[in-house]
């Protein structure tokens, strides 16, 4: 009876070794699995832009948010403010992202590793009057509504007055009003009839004012007073260059997409207006369908315009340092395929 019990105990501990040997390969299984489900779980990136004319330029790509790469997953942020939008750039938030160009230069110049893949919309600002000005000359002693102090808006009317010899701070008076958006309100409402409007608020501004006409096209007289054949660039879709080092390939297709979205967007209007409501960017349906004034859409790689950025940054340089952060940046901050 004795050894009976005896073999009925031997045979329990043979079974409970047993079955813990098997639930602790199953459960070295289970982490494998969970290893190897971590490292292939899709890789999340943000891309952000200001709602505007940049947001119009990736609406085809926010809206049918395409699969580019399987093991990554894109979200399309679009900011309501230039705040915000300085805000994820310098906090290295964005890992994309579509930015005035001279605050590319400012984040390279803090360290922040972006890198300027291409432009994404090149000048789009413009005097526009009520009143016959024929040339810059007509502009000595009146006053000029504008917007942006000390930003890109500030820096290309006052660079392009200079340029054409007026003193800005002598011959003219600026007023500058808090933002773009209450630059329209003025001019229509008989505040001003010289104003610095910028895309798309012109061609609003312009569909609504009969009389209004566009005096001088900035992109173009930066191009006059400074040979850059394009213009200014103002505003870059930037990069993180870890992105670019881990995922070259992927970075490469987006950039090809980005490119598809931003012609698309001037050779489709309807759609676009369509796009755009459902984005809930705040360009109305009938400026869109109106044909908002897009300028060099061809021409966005940065192998294209090293000349212009070398330009741009080199007329701010000359004329506010602090724009750009000091410094000229070198030819690392541009990452040409």
């Amino acid at each position: 009876m004795y050894r009976r019990l005896s073999l009925i105990l031997i045979a329990v501990i043979i079974l409970a070794l047993m079955l813990g040997c098997n639930n602790k390969a199953l459960v070295e299984k289970g982490e494998e699995v969970a290893e190897e489900t971590e490292s292939q779980e899709a890789k999340t990136i943000k891309f952000c832009y200001q709602d505007g004319i940049t947001a119009l330029t990736a609406a085809k790509l926010a809206k049918e948010n395409p699969t580019i790469d399987e093991d990554v997953i894109i979200e399309y942020e679009m900011q309501k403010s230039p705040d915000l939008l300085v805000s994820k750039v310098l906090k290295e938030e964005a890992d994309i992202a579509i930015v005035p160009s001279n605050l590319a230069a400012q984040a390279y110049n803090k360290g922040i590793p972006y890198k300027i893949v291409g432009t994404a919309t090149w000048g789009s600002m413009y005097l526009v009057s009520t009143e016959d000005i024929q040339d810059f000359e007509d502009l000595k002693g009146r006053e000029i509504y504008a917007f942006g102090k000390g930003l890109t808006p500030d820096l290309v009317l006052r660079y392009t007055l200079a340029g054409n010899g007026i003193d800005p701070d002598e011959d003219v008076t600026i007023t500058y009003l808090n933002s773009a958006s209450e630059m329209g309100p003025a001019f229509l409402g008989g505040k001003t009839h010289l104003a610095l409007l910028s895309e798309p608020l012109a061609t609003a501004v312009l569909m609504k004012k009969e009389e209004a006409k566009i005096i001088f096209d900035l992109n173009e007289e930066w191009s006059s007073i400074t040979g850059a054949d394009k213009g200014y660039p103002q505003a870059s879709l930037v990069v993180k260059w870890e992105l670019i080092e881990n995922n070259t390939e992927f970075v490469n297709k987006l950039i090809d997409y980005y490119v598809e979205s931003r012609k698309w967007a001037e050779e489709n209007p309807e759609k676009l207006a369509e796009y755009a409501e459902e984005l809930e960017i705040s360009v109305p349906k009938d400026v869109i369908l109106e044909g908002i004034k897009w300028t060099n859409v061809d021409s966005f790689h940065i192998g294209d315009s090293m000349e212009e950025y070398r330009i741009y940054y080199e007329s701010i340089m000359d004329f506010a340092p602090d724009f750009i952060g000091g410094n000229i940046p070198d030819e690392e901050i541009y990452f040409e395929r």
